[in-house]
């Protein structure tokens, strides 16, 4: 509370401070120049006047005196992120753009988690050398030690990160470390506030150190900001009383905006405002006039802003309506800034408090893989990344199955250590869901950490004649019933490459705690390429996407991605090929789409012409290759691939995948297939199609890719009962096929949680959780009638380079929907085999297969 409510001759610093910043928002240069002159006769040392004044000057078009303001107050502090961007402005309105972008590249290194609010759409990414800086703002103090000493070890003079140094060393508790960095700094930089800052810290009676932050900083605002998000280790002052002063007149209307609202939210690490309207402080004479400029220039924009301030002398004169506007104007200011730094919740409200995701692993696997160090690194990440998604709304715990005390979740519940056997896993999960049904909760999300030797995949069993033994899948760890068609949550895998390296899964946890605690570089990169700010409700989708497919599956790929947006970019592979695709087209994007051919251990997608097939000599080209993924392409972008072995773990590292490339690049997540994968050719859509245009309805919603998947079978296998009246051989191996690798919870944007649809989409109605066996016969081609075979044939040749001479594979089933007493009719599926070469030596195997009903071709499925 202001010492004004009582004495109306003086008021608190804090208030003062919140007037001139508002005045400066609201482009009244006048006002904020003569308040933060007379403020900084009161604080000569202080340095925020220095930038305040700086502001001024840009805004009223002085920008060469401007600069000369914004350098002054980085010699004192070098770390001010509001005072670099500003003297970025102000070099590039003097022509200098090199300089105006290294201070640009300044701002954001020093304020890495605000940077999109500080020069949203403008703002490059942080660099390397500042991710400790980012850690380091998100607290996680051990994580930044190391960062800084690379960053250090590479850039030795920059005493900028030096400062962050000895503060990560401080946290960290290395107090040793952290006072030996300190006496290495210069002796110029020994004297600035973010060194001083660091003495009074780490010594508790270094009085003098105290007094000069107090001098440099009267408010503590840069004190706070220095340590966010940790409190200062020291006791601060109470915020200072400033005598009222005429100069201050000009910002008297932004005042009383400012505190006759209660929902006005501070500004970041500023002193608490009161929340009671003031009383307007009494005028008091002041007989010495504001210092000018130290040139001529500066004299002759005094003059003029002093003659625009005195417009804002008479607040009597200020119409209600305007006041009443520009309060509301600033409140809708701060809410954007707010809705831009800080993500929106994963789940509705009352979902929050039941929803519970557990990440499995297993303590053991893991220190066999990468030793005690490794895996102790892994935990931390772990925890911290549960953390982050706590504070969007989702209780996240981590359980290894062989560690007893993991196993302990709160509430009482708890569960016996288990086996690496996929059964006994999943009974585990079972358990675990169970007891937290009993207690009102939900186990609503499934995180598996590592690949099938630390968390083995269900091995189910192939319905389809292809050359899978077995499908991998993760479904069943989403059930609690013997089902695995239809799961009932979320799953998601972090594979860990198959080396004894933990590099990709740092990065991937690294990511995704970066990820849900706003950091969103993919979205920055598109805002400056594209020109256009995304608004977070109603993205261009059209810009945030792209699609790559073969050139035969065209028609279908256009419908896939036209479930997102008709506008989305597509290219084919022919005439794209690897060697000259135009990697700008998937530059940038936050939702890539791949319909190529894939194969069983290799490395590359391929294309396929849309042509009849000339002959023996066909050869598929090479549509994309894994050296091709790097952070343009996949950083923080969402993938889904419907390639036969898309998402194939076993025996892959990062240079022989493309999904663990992406990954270690910094995707945010892979949706692929860990065996053969099947689609159509034209609509209507089947297979994977089917399944990624459900997928991309949701996507499309800003839903997260996990519950996007999980609705997408849901709603497959409801659409393949509707049509068929049951699910057939191709839409059970869609459905137990497709893995999610990476984060459940990334998104194509941040939207609105709608409570109705995420509690009713919940229920599965028409679906048949667990395959039934169906009677099949197996037919020689003489029994098969002539005019089907025919028409299969036909449609074979279409599609394969040798359909027409194929052995073909002809299996008969009564149909559930259509069979008659007297004359039960049967679904015919011709199924036929190949191995078409590829233009860099290699063999890929085609699969298709034509089931025919009656007279009528009812299904086309081919392998992607």
């Amino acid at each position: 509370m202001t010492t004004a409510r009582s004495s109306l001759e003086t008021i608190e610093l804090p208030h003062l401070v919140r007037a001139i910043e508002l005045a400066l928002r609201l482009g009244d240069s006048g006002a904020a120049w003569r308040a933060a002159h007379a403020l900084r006769r009161v604080f000569p040392e202080a340095i925020a006047p220095q930038v305040w004044l700086g502001q001024a000057l840009l805004d009223a078009g002085n920008a060469a005196v401007a600069v000369d303001y914004f350098r002054r107050a980085l010699r004192l502090n070098p770390l001010d992120a509001n005072a670099w961007a500003g003297l970025a402005g102000a070099l590039a309105r003097t022509g200098e753009a090199k300089a105006a972008t290294a201070a640009l590249n300044r701002a954001v290194l020093h304020d890495p988690l605000g940077s999109i609010a500080l020069t949203p759409g403008i703002a490059p990414e942080p660099s390397t050398a500042g991710k400790g800086i980012e850690y380091l703002h998100r607290g996680l103090a051990e994580l930044a030690v190391a960062e800084l000493a690379t960053a250090l070890a590479r850039f030795p003079r920059r005493d900028d990160l030096r400062f962050y140094y000895i503060e990560a060393l401080r946290r960290s508790g290395d107090l040793a470390g952290a006072r030996h960095a300190l006496t290495h700094l210069t002796s110029p930089d020994a004297g600035r506030l973010p060194a001083l800052l660091a003495r009074a810290a780490l010594h508790e009676h270094d009085t003098a150190a105290k007094r000069y932050c107090a001098a440099y900083d009267p408010d503590g605002r840069l004190t706070r900001r220095f340590f966010a998000p940790e409190a200062p280790p020291w006791m601060l002052p109470p915020p200072p009383v400033v005598r009222w002063s005429e100069e201050f007149d000009p910002v008297r209307p932004y005042l009383e905006h400012l505190t006759a609202y209660h929902a006005l939210p501070a500004t970041a690490g500023s002193h608490t405002c009161a929340t009671q309207p003031l009383a307007a402080p009494k005028r008091l004479p002041e007989t010495s006039d504001p210092p000018s400029p130290a040139t001529g220039a500066g004299k002759e924009q005094d003059a003029a802003l002093s003659a625009r301030a005195s417009d804002a002398r008479q607040p009597e004169s200020t119409d209600p309506e305007v006041k009443h506007f520009l309060a509301i104007a600033e409140r809708v200011r701060q809410r954007l800034i707010d809705a831009s730094a800080a993500p929106r919740p994963l789940v509705p409200y009352a979902d929050g408090r039941t929803f519970t995701q557990v990440t499995l692993s297993s303590r053991t696997a893991l220190q066999r893989r990468f030793g005690a160090d490794g895996c102790a690194a892994l935990d931390q990440r772990l925890q911290q990344y549960a953390m982050a998604l706590q504070q969007r709304g989702v209780m996240a715990h981590i359980c290894y199955y062989d560690d007893a005390d993991t196993l302990r979740l709160d509430d009482g519940i708890a569960a016996a250590p288990v086996a690496v056997e996929a059964g006994a896993l999943r009974d585990l999960l079972r358990t675990l869901s169970g007891a937290l049904s009993e207690r009102g909760r939900t186990l609503g999300a499934v995180l598996i950490i590592g690949g099938d030797d630390i968390v083995p995949f269900h091995r189910l069993p192939n319905p389809l004649p292809d050359d899978d033994v077995v499908v991998l899948s993760d479904n069943p760890y989403a059930t609690d019933d013997p089902a695995y068609v239809a799961p009932q949550r979320m799953v998601a895998r972090l594979p860990d490459g198959n080396v004894g390296d933990p590099s990709l899964l740092f990065a991937q946890l690294d990511r995704m705690t970066a990820y849900h605690y706003g950091s969103r570089p993919q979205l920055r990169r598109l805002q400056r390429s594209s020109g256009r700010r995304l608004a977070r409700d109603a993205p261009p989708l059209d810009v945030l996407s792209a699609g790559y497919c073969a050139e035969i599956w065209k028609d279908a790929s256009r419908a896939v991605l036209d479930a997102l947006t008709a506008d989305a970019p597509l290219t084919s592979s022919p005439p794209h090929l690897a060697e000259n695709l135009d990697l700008r087209t998937l530059s940038g994007r936050r939702l890539l789409y791949f319909n190529l051919h894939g194969a069983a251990g290799l490395p590359n997608l391929y294309g396929q012409p849309d042509a009849v097939w000339p002959g023996a000599a066909t050869r598929l080209p090479v549509a994309l290759r894994p050296d091709q993924i790097d952070d343009t392409t996949a950083d923080g972008a969402l993938i889904l691939s419907e390639a036969c072995y898309g998402a194939e773990l076993a025996g892959r590292t990062v240079d022989a995948s493309i999904p663990l490339r992406a990954l270690a690049h910094g995707a945010l997540a892979f949706v692929g297939a860990t065996v053969n994968a099947y689609g159509s050719l034209t609509n209507p859509l089947i297979g994977a199609d089917l399944l990624f245009h459900a997928m991309m309805k949701h996507l499309a919603r800003g839903e997260p890719i996990g519950r996007a998947l999980h609705q997408a079978r849901i709603e497959f296998a409801q659409e393949m009962y509707r049509r068929q009246g049951f699910l057939d051989d191709v839409d059970i191996k869609t459905l137990i096929e497709f893995v999610l690798l990476g984060d459940p919870w990334g998104a194509l944007y941040d939207a609105n949680i709608e409570p109705k649809p995420w509690n009713t989409d919940r229920t599965i109605v028409a679906v048949e959780r667990m395959p039934k066996p169906r009677a099949r016969v197996v037919l020689d081609e003489a029994e098969a009638p002539r005019d089907a075979l025919q028409r299969a044939r036909a449609i074979l040749r279409r599609v394969l380079p040798h359909g027409a001479a194929l052995p073909l594979r002809i299996t008969a089933q009564l149909n559930p929907r259509r069979q008659r007493k007297s004359d039960p009719e049967r679904d015919l599926t011709f199924s036929a085999r190949d191995h078409v070469p590829t233009v860099d030596g290699q063999s890929v195997a085609h699969t298709a297969h034509v089931t025919i009903s009656g007279q009528a071709v009812v299904k086309v499925a081919l392998t992607r």
